[in-house]
């Protein structure tokens, strides 16, 4: 097979999606361990809503959980229900909505937390407990055998009221590595723990040592294995992936990422690198992802960035005149994917970086017809970049009109 044959074909190109071969090296493909099936629990409406600001009424709640209902993901954890009376309301109304997604709540290692996961009617709880050095030291001042003590307590009721029951490392990344893996091997052997959750709480993980991490854990115990990123230092998307590809099975993402300080690891993103960079199939439906992040963006009132990966208002806007006419010849050579893979979608702005394919996208896109000249064109164009710099933005569609009629009716641009 030629050089040319190789890269026509491959698990990194498909009708709506072009990406590197290089990910799909034989040197890179055996660093990689992902689980059969990567499962995604998703912590929007617990971790989202404390982004600072973010208030969500019930039915609000209710709505975002259909709508991750719909996106495929495999769990929600609905929030932590004694929180308040309103928040354990709308978590039972969510735990029998019928979803196929299972619901689970959030606690401390505390009965009074368990009790209420349970009065909720969930089918699992995440129940937290200190592990962090800092932690430990300087806020909670526990010893190992009081996170132990405390921790196989609150596993054994969560078990024994038939929750599935997963213990969650706060600070677990900043944990002395030798206290984390006998804690987790003691709770493994001493309850019937369902599964451990590795919490990044400050996002300082690289993801060189996720995957170190992950197979130290991987080699000590047989549960599955859960990791909950956070985003200080942007990396949550990489470590998260880093840590499915050496043990763990399920992944902690919040829609458009939002959550305390950075925010945590972004489903949107985690998903579509999953399927598009690694090949590795999930349940999340990626034509789902922009109407998702639109309603959680809708009822949040948190508006993630013009340029936001996959679900960005502007991620595959175009305004420079190769970029327009590059993408219109054929457009997987100007993008990784199809915008309509996630439900996202293309769009041309006219302005100062613009060019003659620009305005004629822009003409055909409006519906505008007129026969015009490549003189007319000129003036057309030369007009925009003077008013886009004049009004320091791209022009909107009615100020791009104004000028196309203007030139093609008078002949000449009118002064304003």
């Amino acid at each position: 097979m030629s050089g040319q044959e190789y890269l026509e074909k491959g698990p990194w190109r498909g009708d709506k999606w072009w990406v590197t071969q290089l990910n799909y090296a034989d040197e890179v493909m055996k660093q990689l361990r992902f689980p059969s099936k990567v499962q995604f629990h998703d912590v929007t409406l617990r971790d989202g809503e404390q982004t600072p600001g973010v208030v969500l009424r019930m039915e609000e709640k209710l709505e975002i959980a259909k709508a991750l209902d719909e996106a495929g993901v495999d769990r929600i954890e609905a929030g932590m229900p004694v929180v308040s009376e309103e928040d354990f309301q709308a978590i039972k109304k969510i735990a029998n909505l019928g979803l196929n997604a299972r619901i689970f709540g959030f606690s401390r290692i505390r009965k009074e937390d368990i009790d209420a996961c349970i009065k909720a009617d969930v089918s699992g709880v995440v129940t937290e407990g200190p592990v962090g050095y800092p932690k430990l030291k300087y806020q909670f001042s526990w010893s190992a055998e009081q996170v132990l003590e405390n921790a196989i307590k609150a596993i054994d009721y969560a078990k024994s009221h038939g929750l599935y029951t997963i213990f969650f490392t706060v600070d677990g990344t900043r944990a002395d590595l030798v206290f984390l893996l006998d804690l987790l091997s003691r709770l493994e052997r001493e309850t019937k723990v369902d599964g451990f959750a590795v919490a990044d709480t400050f996002g300082s993980l690289t993801p060189e040592a996720a995957r170190f991490l992950f197979s130290k854990l991987r080699e000590r115990l047989s549960k599955p294995l859960e990791f909950h990123g956070h985003n200080d230092f942007g990396l949550a998307t990489a470590t998260s992936i880093a840590a499915l590809s050496a043990g763990a099975e399920v992944v902690h993402v919040s829609v458009n990422g939002i959550g305390e300080r950075a925010g945590n690891a972004a489903l949107e993103e985690v998903a579509t690198s999953l399927h598009l960079l690694y090949g590795q199939r999930t349940g999340i439906r990626l034509e789902r992802l922009f109407q998702l992040s639109k309603t959680v963006e809708r009822l949040t009132g948190f508006k993630p960035a013009y340029n936001k990966p996959i679900v960005g208002d502007r991620v595959f806007t175009r305004e420079s005149g190769i970029g327009v006419a590059g993408w219109i010849k054929y457009p997987l050579g100007s993008q990784p994917y199809d915008p309509e893979l996630v439900g996202n979608k293309p769009h041309v702005i006219v302005g100062k970086k613009s060019g003659r394919h620009s305005i004629e996208y822009k003409m055909k896109e409006l519906g505008i017809t007129k026969k015009i000249s490549d003189e007319q064109l000129e003036k057309i164009l030369q007009e925009v970049k003077r008013r886009s710099i004049e009004k320091k933005a791209p022009l909107d569609d009615k100020e791009f009109i104004e000028i196309v009629d203007a030139v093609t009716t008078l002949g000449r641009i009118v002064s304003r």
